[in-house]
């Protein structure tokens, strides 16, 4: 090997030590910490949905109801009346579901109707009665007192109580909707299934025959009578919609609260094996022996 030759091989390793050297003093960036990845937060759930009605057709199943005129049960005229209303319901602009489209073959308890209508979480819960005696619609509202505001759990029973004051408001709307289209209305407070379990606004509306001072006397059955109560109703929901839920503005709201949660009843226990062995503006009239009674 010539000593130009030797030369450049020294040349060129200085220059190979010289670059490694600086890359080794060279300090390398800082590492950015990684910040934790935070969960999303769940979107708070609204307190209710303002278009939203969930109709409850009593009865149903092996569960007849009442023996009313012309041969008819209870159980075929309440969800005869859940199909006329749903339209009417829908022509306000409501989006409508049931706790029944049908006639089941196995009983649907109270229990399970009050929990299809609260995972709805709707506006307003109807509950659908007939009966043969009285006349005109009764309109039922919970007979519990008011929640105390700071309740944030409820017992299953007394669900309703936190809504009692919406609930009186909404059953004013649609007697004052029922008097303005000529229709008899009564008033009344009870505790009838499933409306203490509600944790929405909710009436009990039982349609009784229509009988006018002087006039002939219509059945429950009677189609026009029950379109009439149906739109009725709607117009009432409608004004009630607008006086209490309001069309959201373009400012977004802020975050309703939850509403307090309805706490179901605890299972029995097992027993022990033994070893050896009417009008809003008028005063409501008196209760008459009726289907909503049951």
């Amino acid at each position: 090997m010539t000593e130009t030759h030797l030369a450049i091989l020294k040349a060129a390793t200085v220059l190979i030590l010289s670059a490694t050297a600086g890359i080794s003093q060279t300090p390398a960036p800082a590492a950015t910490p990684v910040q934790p990845t935070q969960p999303a937060l769940p979107k708070p759930l609204p307190g209710f949905y303002r278009n939203l009605i969930v109709v409850d057709p009593a009865h149903g199943g092996p569960d007849a109801g009442a023996r009313l005129a012309d041969n008819a049960v209870e159980k075929s005229v309440t969800l005869t009346f859940a199909q006329r209303l749903r339209p009417a319901l829908q022509g306000q602009g409501f989006t409508v579901t049931s706790t029944r489209d049908s006639d089941p073959s196995d009983l649907l308890s109270t229990d399970q109707r009050a929990g299809v209508a609260n995972h709805d979480r709707p506006l307003v819960c109807l509950v659908l009665h007939a009966t043969s005696t009285g006349s005109g619609v009764h309109i039922v509202s919970s007979a519990l007192e008011p929640a105390a505001e700071s309740s944030r759990a409820l017992r299953w029973n007394e669900a309703q109580s936190a809504t009692i004051p919406l609930s009186l408001k909404l059953a004013n709307e649609v007697g004052l909707a029922l008097t303005n289209a000529h229709l008899s209305v009564n008033l009344l407070r009870a505790s009838v299934p499933p409306i203490d379990n509600l944790i929405c606004p909710a009436v009990l509306i039982e349609i009784a025959p229509l009988a006018p001072q002087g006039g002939s006397r219509t059945p429950v059955t009677d189609a026009a009578y029950q379109q009439r109560v149906a739109e009725a109703i709607a117009l009432g929901l409608a004004s009630f919609r607008t006086h209490n839920a309001p069309a959201p503005s373009s400012v977004p709201p802020a975050a309703p609260p939850p509403l307090p949660r309805a706490v179901p009843p605890a299972p029995a226990a097992k027993p022990a094996t033994n070893p050896a062995a009417a009008k809003p503006s008028v005063q409501p009239a008196k209760p008459a022996a009726s289907g909503a009674s049951r």
